[in-house]
């Protein structure tokens, strides 16, 4: 579930930042799916070496959607902070 997450948040944020091209420069959209994008492809890959030794690859379950939740919240958290620290006093 949460590998599903990260892919929604990967794919919107994307997709934000080609259509706000004018905002991206401010808000820096483009950082938020570097982040999430990256985040999308570790996690592909721990999926798929857990499916390798007999995991499920999708699991759907409370502590997923805990994880979900999380994941999102520090992929915000480091968007937010990149914002912060690149900002021009």
């Amino acid at each position: 579930m949460w590998l599903l997450v990260l892919l929604v948040l990967s794919t919107i944020s994307t997709l934000i930042h080609l259509v706000w091209r004018s905002k991206s420069v401010k808000y820096r959209f483009d950082r938020l799916a570097l982040i999430s994008w990256g985040s999308t492809i570790m996690f592909t890959i721990d999926a798929v070496y857990a499916y390798l030794e007999g995991e499920e690859p999708i699991e759907i379950s409370v502590n997923a959607a805990l994880l979900s939740i999380t994941l999102v919240i520090v992929v915000i958290i480091l968007w937010s902070l990149s914002l912060i620290l690149s900002r021009k006093p």
